[in-house]
């Protein structure tokens, strides 16, 4: 990056990449969730879960700040230590993989979908959608997937990222359109309560895809690399994770979850674009613009999943070289595409269980373990973070508006060592709320992760055995 490059201009390009990386394939099912839930449940989920992954990433980059790595398993080393630092890659490699394998998946049925609404009434090549649309999740793979993964940072995503975001939102400009156009049939019928909560068996479901459409921690370190060095960089990253996780996410997938199940109500498929929304061939293009918003939503996974390997093969902030470059690129790509070919519904399934368990570590309990574990380590003394002192204080400047004052409601921003807090006001009022922030929610945070996953855990056995 330039350094001549402004805080605002850095600030959208941080904001742009990740909104990217949150959204994905999340958009889709979301509407079956809140069909599920209702609409005041599915509401009170979604801000509680955006609000859990906004602390725990604010927590990782605090913990990025006082140690001075930028890799998650960079700080899970100088925090907790080897042990740490092998759960993390393991979790990081098992989610990224995993979710890179189920988007292939998705491609193919969504490009497949696509290509028969473009044709008819004639039928589309053979190759294109025989075997469940393998010939076409190969064909996007090729053009879109691999060239997009072969960059080198995730900011150089930003231009496919702008793209993207435009073609969501004239997406959920279709499905906001047709759902009014309609009269939001599933809230006249009662068949979705507005205010009352439903009580269906598929409850756990819901609950599992609102609460894995908020995760961002992976992708947000590769993007913290890119960013100015020092206290500026945490601070436009900072910024730039509350806009995204509680700004764009939770418009987005409110507006997509209420409209959507307004429409269609129990009938509401596990991937919306299954329903019909235009018909004909503009229900293909709808498909077809959707197709090219997953492929070009795999890179961040990618170069996350990346950035892991090449820590662990070459170690943290290796030199660049091409020939390595290439080659942990074109072995993810080809890997993943490999297994959404062979297994494809195997495939999903088993990603489903490993997914469940490491998002719940990821996302969960290794930002919150770091952080129980950080605080330890200042209470004694750690060397490390001594080192790293006046940093600690540069960064505090620049997050915390006010001077640092000890009453900020922005508690997200609060990156104090304990240290310091030992020296501010014993009033009663800041007792219980550096408790509550220091200690309760992230403990409550560690509880609806836990929650979360055992859920999906229920729900993919229950479907494996039915």
């Amino acid at each position: 990056m330039q350094p001549a490059e402004g805080y605002f201009r850095a600030l959208f390009s941080a904001a742009v990449t990740l909104t990217l990386a949150i959204l994905g394939s999340s958009l889709l099912p979301v509407p079956y969730a809140f069909s599920k839930t209702g609409v005041l449940l599915g509401l009170l989920v979604m801000l509680v879960v955006a609000g859990s992954n906004c602390l725990t990433s604010l927590l990782l980059l605090k913990a990025a700040g006082k140690t001075g790595h930028d890799s998650y398993e960079g700080m899970a080393l100088a925090i907790g230590g080897p042990t740490w630092k092998v759960l993390t890659q393991i979790s990081l490699i098992l989610l990224l993989f995993g979710t890179i394998v189920g988007d292939f998946a998705l491609i193919s049925d969504v490009s497949a979908r696509a290509f028969k609404n473009l044709a008819a009434p004639d039928t589309p090549p053979a190759w294109l959608v025989a075997y469940d649309g393998r010939g076409t999740m190969c064909l996007f793979a090729l053009i879109a997937v691999f060239p997009l993964c072969c960059l080198k940072g995730m900011r150089q995503l930003e231009a496919v990222a702008t793209v993207g975001v435009v073609v969501i939102l004239g997406v959920l400009a279709v499905i906001v359109q047709s759902s009014i156009h309609a009269g939001l049939p599933a809230i006249k019928s009662g068949e979705l309560p507005l205010w009352k909560f439903q009580s269906t068996g598929q409850l756990p479901e819901a609950f599992v895809v609102l609460g894995f459409a908020f995760y961002l921690q992976p992708m947000m370190m590769p993007l913290l690399h890119d960013m100015p060095p020092g206290p500026t960089g945490l601070a436009i990253t900072s910024t730039a994770v509350k806009i995204v996780i509680l700004g764009v996410a939770c418009v987005m997938y409110g507006t997509i979850g209420v409209f959507g199940a307004a429409r269609f109500g129990q009938a509401t498929e596990g991937d919306c674009l299954v329903n019909t929304w235009l018909g004909g061939q503009r229900e293909g293009w709808m498909d077809l613009a959707m197709t090219l918003f997953l492929s070009i939503s795999i890179p961040p996974m990618q170069i996350s999943l990346r950035y892991t390997l090449d820590s662990l093969i070459a170690g943290e902030d290796a030199p660049f070289q091409l020939r390595r470059h290439m080659a942990e690129t074109s072995g993810i790509v080809v890997s993943s595409l490999l297994v959404a070919l062979i297994f494809p519904a195997y495939a999903e399934k088993i990603f489903a269980i490993t997914g469940a368990t490491a998002v719940c570590i990821v996302c969960y309990v290794i930002p919150v373990g770091l952080h129980f574990k950080m605080r330890a380590n200042e209470k004694l003394g750690s060397p490390i973070l001594s080192q790293i002192e006046q940093e600690q204080r540069e960064v505090q400047a620049l997050l915390l508006p006010n001077g640092g004052d000890d009453r900020d409601p922005d508690v997200h921003l609060d990156v104090r060592s304990s240290m310091d807090s030992d020296q501010e006001s014993d009033s009663t009022f800041n007792q219980c709320w550096q408790t509550t922030y220091q200690v309760v929610l992230p403990v409550a945070v560690v509880l609806l992760g836990v929650s979360l996953s055992l859920a999906a855990l229920f729900t993919t056995c229950k479907q494996l055995l039915a």
